[in-house]
């Protein structure tokens, strides 16, 4: 059985924002992570945008765990029909308060963030076969080599970030090969 989390007003002008063509995807993946904890594999941008959202469901879903609302900013006051659900010096991260909610709460909210980091999977560099697997796999048609070798040379990183994701690195380099493939001689990580 799923769990159930909180969603949110932020999760709604989010997703508003979102190209209508990628909005379904992105919805799904909020509903199924929320739910089961299934991780997406969305591709730019929408990777971008889902982890954006994604420690609001984290802290609803810990915040109903323990027997509380789910992110409300204050779990003491009764919620009451006449008011809107987040007032305006609330947030929904995690009951924050706009001005500061006090320092023992802050340390618990670095706390509980950085053990969920922990649960989240550690980056761990692919090998050549791995990505050539999962590239067949995928039906894509990029060089497993060069896509390793590239990756290898700038320290597994995105810009100045850690990569998170190398089968989402893999969709990127899909998709620009294929915007590339009449633009000439480019080179397909000329961009990256």
């Amino acid at each position: 059985m799923g769990l159930k989390f909180t969603w949110f007003p932020k999760f709604t002008d989010t997703v508003a924002k979102v190209p209508e063509g990628q909005r379904g995807a992105l919805l799904w993946a909020l509903v199924l992570y929320g739910t089961y904890g299934e991780e997406p594999e969305l591709g730019w941008p929408l990777d971008a945008i889902f982890e954006s959202l994604r420690d609001d469901i984290d802290c609803s879903k810990r915040a109903i765990e323990s027997g509380k609302r789910g992110g409300r900013g204050n779990a003491k006051a009764p919620l009451q029909s006449d008011k809107a659900p987040f007032a305006d010096g609330e947030s929904t991260l995690c009951g924050e308060q706009n001005g500061g909610s006090g320092k023992a709460e802050a340390n618990t909210r670095q706390d509980s963030t950085r053990q969920d980091k922990t649960k989240r999977e550690r980056f761990a560099p692919p090998s050549v076969e791995e990505v050539r697997e999962y590239i067949a796999k995928k039906g894509y048609r990029f060089d497993a080599e060069s896509f390793v070798a590239f990756y290898e040379s700038k320290g597994w990183k995105v810009g100045n970030a850690p990569m998170r994701s190398w089968k989402a690195a893999c969709t990127t380099w899909e998709k620009r090969r294929g915007e590339e493939k009449g633009g000439g001689d480019a080179s397909p990580y000329s961009d990256l």
